[in-house]
């Protein structure tokens, strides 16, 4: 018999003592789920909190720093920098209920001796547990920098529920850091050397500006300063003449009288020991772009030069230079024992400043031997095309003026009107009158010949007077009118800017473009009625047509160092001015001229440029690191300007630059119109009666040596621009 049975399995008394671990498991795995959960959503508004206090202190830095750049007084620093810089910071965390608390205190820091750099501290609180906490450190030629540290308790929504802290501190700090514009040391000397600023000999030297050494300033009353003497113990800034001066640029400085300086004026005075300044550290990156070889070409009375690289450049004969825009970079130096070196351009025969529109010239013109010159002649020419008076005949003075347009070949600057095409049209002083006389009855014209090319000209402007050249005294250059446009001799451009040369360098004018065209093409100017004419205007700088006067004459020869100014010192180009009509534009040529300035109407007649990125016809002096250095004596000038492109730097020494010493000879006409940065080398600078031998020096070290005068103007014009609010931190 069988039997079944039944499959019954019974419990395991191990697995019953497992029985409901997987709820265990579960619920602490809901745990951790939740406890993430918090964690990212704790994380993520502490990330979202942070991020929005760092925007927050970085735009109320950088809004410090802007509001310093236009309110540099101490009291608007208080009053007015740090509320405004509090009032971006509550903006931008939208906090709306203001200040729940504020302190400030000031104190001085640094360590000695340069620990008298003035400090503020500002505490503020806010509702929501925000602080902020400023500090604002005067740092001298630095600039003024603005910290700003943020704390917030931002309270944790689920963490807290786990054990943890209710809340947790966030923070964030900005730094900016803003170009202090008051602080304008001409002359600074970076070394912390004994007598790294030293006087030596009889020579004089003349100092619109600050003199700043890191090391010790060995100086005596030669030392003629419009501004302060700053140097660590031990200098002898005492021992200096300190001279009257107000912040007009090109205040020419005075000694004070019995009863000190003029009303309005100031007069400085030795810190000692003053803090430690810092390289600038400047830049000049243009370099890059004008990388290939120089070249020179003859054209007549001058020599043309290309920027770009030459290798051991040296002058000794008494040929001229003229210099085309752009960064010339000298490897193994640049020596100037002869000759002229220059990118001026100036009219073919100066007229003397105090008479324009006449016959007369300067004792001294610019390019001397090199100056261009023109004479006119009467011409025939067919019936109907003569010069009327509409009477029996008459004198016609004619004038020019000498054109030019120049390229700025860096693409990296923003504004750059000068890039493309032929660049930017470049226009000079008007020359000396010329006379002609001609019968109406005789149908006659004038031919303008060019006997001698202007250097750098390319082009000439052709102005007349129907009433001859002024002979009245004083003169007057308002009644000469635009004729028209007319290609240099020995220069082509295919109806269009720009020119080439290709020789011969001397003619006649002929086929003028613009204006009053003289339809025999053999003669230079024709076919002109006196009384359409007669009334002239003011136009544009950029634009020229009939009845247009010629741009602004030169003026007195420069007076600084020695007043009255030599009989050798060349005239001075015209003021900066607006570009717009009515006015003329002053200097349309030269170091004054700049591009692009504001529409018309909505520019700052105090401060045409100051929106500009472009000065024409500028160049920089660039010296590779190591023995790459200048060598500049009395035989030799070289008269040059930088521009706006250039951070208005002049010559630049690589960091690096082992130069000891270079001489910097001044004469009637060496003058280097901006800043000579060489932050490793040194300078020997000896005086010749002279203008101004540049607007500033910064140098590891500089000495003056010799018997005669030398001056440093330090003009805001032609001076590197202090930088502009940035966040370093």
């Amino acid at each position: 018999m069988r039997f079944t049975v039944p499959n019954i399995r019974t419990k395991s008394p191990k697995r019953s003592l497992q029985e409901g671990q997987a709820i265990v498991l579960i619920a602490l795995l809901i745990l951790v789920l939740f406890g993430m959960l918090g964690l990212a959503i704790d994380s993520g508004r502490a990330y979202v909190d942070r991020r929005d206090q760092q925007t927050a202190v970085d735009a109320a830095a950088l809004a410090a720093g802007d509001w310093y750049d236009n309110y540099p007084d101490y009291n608007d620093l208080v009053n007015t920098v740090i509320p405004q810089s509090v009032a971006v910071y509550e903006a931008n965390l939208r906090i709306y209920s203001g200040l729940s608390s504020s302190s400030h205190t000031s104190t001085t820091v640094g360590v000695p001796p340069n620990n008298n750099l003035p400090q503020d501290s500002w505490h503020d609180t806010f509702a929501g547990g925000y602080t902020l906490d400023i500090t604002a450190t005067n740092t001298q030629f630095n600039g003024y920098q603005f910290s700003y540290t943020t704390n917030h308790n931002l309270p944790l929504a689920f963490i807290q529920i786990f054990g943890g802290s209710p809340a947790v501190g966030i923070s964030a700090t900005a730094t900016s850091i803003v170009g202090n514009q008051r602080q304008t040391p001409a002359l600074l000397t970076l070394s912390p050397n004994a007598c790294a600023t030293q006087l030596q000999g009889a020579g004089t030297l003349t100092i619109l500006g600050d003199a700043y050494t890191n090391g010790t300033a060995c100086v005596d009353a030669n030392l003629h300063l419009a501004g302060n003497c700053y140097g660590q113990a031990g200098s002898n800034c005492n021992a200096a003449q300190y001279y009257c001066y107000n912040s007009t640029p090109g205040f020419i400085p005075y000694p004070p009288g019995p009863l000190g300086c003029n009303g309005g004026d100031t007069i400085g005075n030795p810190v000692v020991p003053a803090p430690t300044l810092p390289d600038p550290g400047y830049t000049a990156t243009s370099q890059a772009y004008y990388g290939l070889g120089g070249a020179t070409f003859n054209r007549g009375g001058y020599v043309e030069m290309t920027p770009g690289t030459y290798n051991n450049w040296s002058i000794n004969g008494g040929t001229c230079y003229f210099l085309d825009a752009g960064v010339y970079t000298w490897n193994g130096g640049y020596t100037s024992h002869g000759g002229m070196t220059s990118n001026e351009l100036k009219p073919p025969g100066e007229v003397l400043w105090s008479k324009p529109g006449s016959t007369n010239g300067p004792t001294s013109s610019f390019w001397g031997g090199c100056d261009g010159s023109f004479n006119v002649s009467v011409a025939v020419v067919p019936v109907g095309n003569g010069l009327k008076h509409n009477g029996s005949g008459g004198n016609w003075g004619v004038e020019l003026t000498s054109v030019r347009y120049d390229r700025f070949v860096d693409p990296t600057v923003a504004g750059n009107s000068c890039f493309g095409g032929a660049g930017c049209r470049r226009e000079s002083a008007p020359s000396a009158c010329v006379q002609a006389s001609n019968l109406d009855s005789n149908d006659t014209g004038i031919n303008v010949n060019i006997t001698q090319n202007a250097p750098g000209a390319q082009y000439y402007n052709v102005y007349v007077d129907p009433s001859g050249c002024e002979t009245y005294p004083g003169g007057n250059g308002n009644n000469f009118s635009f004729v028209g446009t007319y290609l240099a001799p020995g220069w082509t451009d295919g109806g269009g800017p720009p020119a080439v040369g290709v020789g011969p360098y001397t003619g006649t004018l002929l086929l003028g473009r613009g204006g009053w065209i003289c339809p025999v093409v053999t003669v230079s100017v024709c076919k002109i009625a006196a009384n359409n004419i007669t009334a002239t205007f003011t136009c544009d700088a950029q634009s020229r047509g009939t009845q247009c006067r010629p741009p602004a004459p030169e003026i007195t020869p420069q007076c600084f160092a020695n007043c009255p100014p030599a009989a050798t010192v060349p005239q001075d180009n015209n003021a900066m001015s607006l570009e717009w009509s009515p006015y003329n534009g002053g200097d349309v040529a030269n170091e004054n001229y700049c591009q692009i300035t504001p529409a018309s109407g909505t520019g700052d007649v105090n401060a045409p440029c100051a929106n500009s990125k472009v000065t024409p016809g500028a160049v920089q002096f660039w010296f590779p690191a190591g023995n790459n250095c200048l060598d500049q004596n009395g035989n030799g000038s070289t008269h040059v300007f930088s521009g706006e492109q250039y951070n208005w730097i002049i010559i630049y020494q690589q960091p690096g630059s082992t130069c000891s010493y270079q001489k910097l000879n001044g004469n009637a006409f060496t003058q280097y119109i901006g800043t000579i940065y060489s932050p490793t080398a040194s300078w020997d600078i000896l005086g010749s009666d002279t203008s101004p031998l540049a607007g500033q020096v910064i140098a590891y070290a500089a000495k003056v040596t010799g018997s005669a005068n030398a001056g440093i103007d330090f003009n805001p014009n032609y001076s590197p621009a202090p930088p502009a609010a940035r966040l370093i931190n």
